[in-house]
């Protein structure tokens, strides 16, 4: 999968010392994909849903989606933009 585009969440966190992108991608997100997100972090996929979701937790870190769907969102503490590419980075 590619990444298409990375923009800044328009739901504000940063109060929270949070801050969200979304992440486009050219394909859906599938159960490989996010099996293989496990590498990242803390995998929680629950793929018995009528819309299955998934959670990744890392160290300042968090990604979050819905399979099938063609987008997720990254959230990163402290606005650490170096954090927010190498997760980019494993994630292409």
């Amino acid at each position: 999968m590619k990444i298409i585009k990375v923009e800044k969440s328009f739901e504000l966190c940063a109060e929270a010392g949070w801050y969200g992108y979304n992440v486009y991608f050219d394909e859906k997100t599938g159960e490989a994909f996010i099996r293989a997100l496990a590498s990242l972090g803390e995998l929680l996929y629950m793929d018995r849903l009528k819309a299955p979701f998934f959670r990744v937790q890392g160290p300042g870190f968090l990604i979050k989606g819905v399979q099938g769907n063609d987008h997720l969102r990254i959230g990163v503490e402290g606005n650490d933009t170096q954090l927010l590419q190498e997760v980019l980075e494993k994630l292409s």
